[in-house]
């Protein structure tokens, strides 16, 4: 190969793997392990949440657990819910992936069938109903921009509620489709809500802004042939 041509091979690379760069890191995204998007959160009107949450958000085990790895964190973090024990945590109460299914969650889609397929924003409703945790869902197709954000904003000031997020990565230029992770804060200078993906594997918590999330939200689930959405959870003040 002369000299012309490996250098026309190099820039051909360069150029397909900055296009590969770009589709897994989109610019239009603000990661928080970047100065950037650590100030973001700092200076956020509504960080509080974050705080009360991030620690208990773990890697979801299994590439269909998303939902359940959101769930099992959520209802962790909620100052009143009442956790279960299991064999391998007792004598100290704790969600897990593996507690989430229990005899009633169980009876809406089983543990297999969730390893299969992962589970609709209907069916994280369900699930949440009889894990006793107040769900309320809303359809991406239902909301504007500023009827989403008056619910992140509601939510994350309210520290007996919760809010988990039903998006297509793709439509946010990230490699995957359909995922479920919980929403962390919200900052109102940028525009932008905190995704704490629990898919640590790929992507660490990011930044979205409320309209770009809303047009991943709109999307539809092939699975259940809706769109994506949010799920509000909501638990009493006294247990």
């Amino acid at each position: 190969m002369t000299h012309t041509r490996q250098l026309k091979f190099l820039i051909a690379t360069i150029c397909i793997f900055g296009g590969l760069l770009t589709n897994v890191f989109s610019a239009d995204l603000v990661y928080i392990n970047t100065t950037a998007g650590s100030e973001r959160l700092l200076n956020s009107t509504h960080n509080r949440q974050y705080f009360a949450l991030a620690s208990y958000v773990d890697t979801q085990e299994r590439l269909t657990f998303c939902g359940i790895s959101s769930m099992s964190a959520t209802l962790n973090s909620l100052p009143t819910v009442v956790r279960p024990i299991t064999p391998e945590l007792a004598p100290h109460p704790y969600f897990t992936e593996d507690s989430i299914f229990n005899e009633a969650t169980t009876k809406i889609k089983s543990r297999d069938d969730v390893l299969k397929s992962g589970l609709t924003l209907e069916q994280i409703g369900l699930y949440l109903t009889a894990l006793n945790a107040n769900p309320k869902v809303y359809y991406g197709s239902d909301l504007t921009v500023a009827e989403l954000r008056k619910v992140i904003q509601s939510s994350l000031a309210n520290r007996y509620q919760r809010i988990m997020v039903d998006f297509d990565r793709q439509a946010l230029h990230q490699l995957g489709n359909g995922h479920f992770s919980p929403i962390g804060a919200y900052d109102s200078k940028s525009d932008s809500v905190l995704i704490l993906d629990v898919a640590k594997y790929k992507y660490p918590p990011f930044w979205v802004t409320t309209s770009d999330l809303l047009a991943s939200l709109k999307t539809i689930d092939p699975d259940s042939g809706r769109s994506r959405g949010i799920v509000q959870i909501t638990v009493n003040p006294k247990n």
